[in-house]
């Protein structure tokens, strides 16, 4: 039970440390950076890049299936059978 419990105050230990220390835990990529740095800017770049690549996505999916429909509409439109006249 004592090995148990001294496991316990051990890992207890190490994470206040780690939460202490943010250099340690690594938890952001910027955090260590400066507020000009050339890392940081590319970095934030690229998560508004994936940010934005699934509503691109969409759209661009949207956008098609609205053309593709109003196509098939209007070739629907523009071939309908002459009216049969009767003699």
């Amino acid at each position: 039970m004592k090995n148990g419990n001294l496991k316990a105050a051990a890992i207890t230990v190490m994470s206040a440390i780690v939460a202490a220390v943010p250099r340690l835990a690594s938890a952001c990529a910027t955090c260590g950076l400066g507020e000009n740095d050339h890392a940081a800017h590319a970095y934030k770049s690229s998560v508004l890049f994936m940010l934005a690549s699934p509503y691109a996505s969409f759209a661009a999916i949207g956008g098609i299936t609205y053309f593709v429909y109003r196509r098939s509409i209007r070739r629907e439109r523009n071939s309908t059978p002459p009216a049969i006249t009767k003699r």
